[in-house]
């Protein structure tokens, strides 16, 4: 309620003035370690795709290659 009196132009103490100082300071704190803890997360979920398309592309691979032998095998006169 103060809040919206000082911001509507009434006087403000210098105690009020330090508090909503305090505040301001506080909320952006407050507002970069979120934005902090987001980017952590999104970093985390990017490495954990990057992982998980290696691993399906190794799948692949292999995959790949155990299809080629067995017809390799097949196609052998012997």
């Amino acid at each position: 309620m103060r809040l919206q009196q000082i911001a509507a132009g009434a006087s403000a103490g210098d105690d009020e003035w330090t508090n909503v100082s305090f505040a301001f300071t506080a909320t952006e704190l407050q507002r970069e370690e979120r934005h902090a803890k987001l980017m952590r997360v999104r970093r985390r979920v990017l490495h954990s795709l990057i992982f998980a398309g290696l691993v399906l592309v190794a799948l692949n691979a292999l995959m790949t290659m155990a299809y080629l032998l067995v017809v390799a095998l097949h196609a052998s006169p012997y």
